[in-house]
C-alpha cells in the first residue's frame, strides 16, 4: 500500500501498521510530534513506546524539540488495511513464540485484541459445519 506524506516516512521507520494506526487515530489533523516522548504521550499510546521512539527520532529535525505534521487521510479503507496488517503481525509473531503482552506492546494494541486474533485464526482451521459427536 502506498501511503501519502509523512505516513510513508512513518511506515519506513516503524512499519505500515504503525502508520495506519496513526492515520486511523489522527487522520485529517495536525499533530505535534516531539523529538522524544514518554510512555503516556499520545503517540506512544497509539503505536507503542518502541515505535513512537523510532518515529520521534526519525522526524526530529536539527535538534528541535519537535514539530507539527499534517496526518493525511488515506482513501480506500485504511481501517480494513490496518486490521489485515495487525492480524498478519499477530499471526506471524504468535508462530514465532512471542507472548500476547509482547505482541500487544509491539503493535500498539491490547492483549485482548491479540487473544481475539489468535482465537479467530484457530477457528478458521476447523470445519464449523461438522457437528459434535457428543
Amino acid at each position: 500500500m502506498s501511503l501519502p506524506g509523512v505516513l510513508a516516512e512513518i511506515a519506513e521507520v516503524a512499519g505500515e501498521a504503525a502508520a495506519l494506526q496513526i492515520c486511523a487515530e489522527y487522520g485529517g489533523k495536525d499533530v505535534y510530534i516531539p523529538a522524544s516522548c514518554s510512555d503516556n504521550h499520545p503517540l506512544a499510546q497509539c503505536v507503542g513506546r518502541e515505535k513512537a521512539d523510532l518515529i520521534c527520532a526519525h522526524l526530529a529535525v536539527g535538534g528541535s524539540s519537535g514539530q507539527r505534521f499534517y496526518i493525511p487521510l488515506v482513501e480506500g479503507g485504511a481501517f480494513k488495511a490496518l486490521q489485515r496488517t495487525i492480524a498478519r503481525n499477530v499471526h506471524e509473531e504468535s508462530v514465532a513464540g512471542k507472548s500476547a503482552r509482547d505482541i500487544a506492546g509491539g503493535n500498539g494494541i491490547s492483549e485482548r485484541t491479540v487473544r481475539r486474533h489468535r482465537a479467530a485464526h484457530r477457528g478458521t482451521s476447523k470445519d464449523r459445519r461438522q457437528g459434535s459427536l457428543f
